[in-house]
């Protein structure tokens, strides 16, 4: 979003307009689209195979993918009706704090008001600040960030299993619209590909790979650095709020999220997977015991989080200040807009995880694509 701020002009004339921020503001548009159409392209191409080989890998994967897309519409919706109610809100504020003098100037277009507007509205971090604004809120915003560690190396394991090329840019997507649509997108993508048989290494994929390195695991330091400097990020992003590190802090996360997806073999790695097609069983069972640490730990940060909001309302933690906090948290949500869309985005991105449980019927090799 723009974060440009307006000059302020000599008394008596009006605002110097650059135009500038408008189309800042229909290029991500534009680019959100574009991704978004992306993904549904090779959606369509891969889901077009299945149904002209009639090749899918279970009787039931075809309804599986219907259950993620109508996911990934519902998501949509709902986390951008609540944006645009956000870009609504924000202007609806600034107007109120301009003068009159400026407002009766009738030879002020919409599209100049408009520009005004996201000239002086720093709307990234005005969202970003709102939904931090209290424990209460933070309790929602805060998962945000966890879905999205854990997704990004989820992202990097079944792009290789799976044949997927660009995964990277459903990490954007995720960020520039919704974790939770892009999350559903990327999900139906894999129900509408195919598996690489681990029998047939001498064959080549995308970037040349032999299909073997679908066992293949970067070194354990490359995912668990951004994993564990992203959860510490999350911790520390209300401490740091109307500060001058709080964008640092904030777009730490946002960065290193991308190194688990784009992560890929160099040579020696690569000659070293064509001769162990057979260790994808221990592969998979590294980022079974992954997640199960990764899981423990987001328990924690939710914990803390709790903590702080029972903290903040003044309560001992009980039966009765439990019962409170079931009370409170649902309310929050419809706070502000931005809350609202965050909160929408958390909600869909655990009814996913819980789906893609239940579609593999709890088995955690089999969620990981084994």
């Amino acid at each position: 979003m723009s974060t440009f701020s307006a000059s302020t002009p000599p008394a008596g004339q009006p605002p110097q307009l650059s135009y500038r921020s408008l189309p800042i503001l229909a290029s991500y548009l534009i680019l959100a689209g574009s991704l978004a159409l992306n993904a549904c392209r090779a959606i369509v191409v891969r889901y077009q195979a299945r149904q002209k080989g009639k090749d899918w890998a279970h009787p039931q994967r075809r309804a599986h993918f219907l259950v993620f897309a109508a996911l990934a519409a519902l998501s949509l919706g709902a986390t951008w009706y609540y944006m645009f109610a956000f870009f609504a809100h924000s202007y609806r504020n600034w107007e109120a704090e301009q003068s009159l003098a400026d407002l009766a100037d009738l030879e002020m277009s919409s599209f100049a008001r408009l520009e005004l507007w996201l000239q002086n509205a720093k709307l990234f971090r005005e969202a970003w600040e709102t939904v931090i604004e209290t424990p209460a809120r933070f309790w929602w915003s805060g998962q945000i960030f966890l879905w999205t560690t854990g997704w990004s190396v989820f992202l990097g394991i079944m792009a290789r299993r799976y044949r997927i090329p660009h995964v990277w840019t459903y990490m954007l997507l995720g960020q520039i619209v919704a974790i939770s649509f892009a999350q559903n997108l990327f999900i139906a993508t894999i129900l509408v590909s195919q598996q690489p048989r681990p029998t047939d290494s001498k064959k080549k994929i995308q970037n040349d790979w032999p299909e073997s390195l679908a066992a293949w695991s970067p070194p354990l330091y490359a995912e668990v650095l951004p994993v564990a400097i992203s959860l510490i990020s999350t911790v520390l992003v209300p401490t740091v709020a109307h500060t001058r590190y709080f964008m640092l802090i904030l777009l730490v996360p946002h960065l290193l999220l991308f190194v688990p997806a784009i992560l890929r073999p160099g040579r020696s790695s690569s000659t070293k997977a064509r001769g162990q097609g057979s260790s994808e069983e221990g592969t998979t069972q590294r980022y079974v015991t992954f997640f199960q640490w990764y899981t423990m730990a987001c328990v924690l940060v939710q914990a803390h989080s709790t903590f702080l909001v029972l903290q903040d309302m003044g309560k001992d933690i009980g039966v009765e200040s439990v019962g409170t906090l079931a009370l409170r948290l649902p309310s929050v949500i419809y706070e502000h807009p931005a809350v609202s869309s965050v909160s929408w985005d958390v909600i869909y991105c655990t009814i996913t995880a819980v789906a893609w449980i239940v579609v593999n019927g709890g088995n955690p090799k089999r969620m990981l694509g084994r």
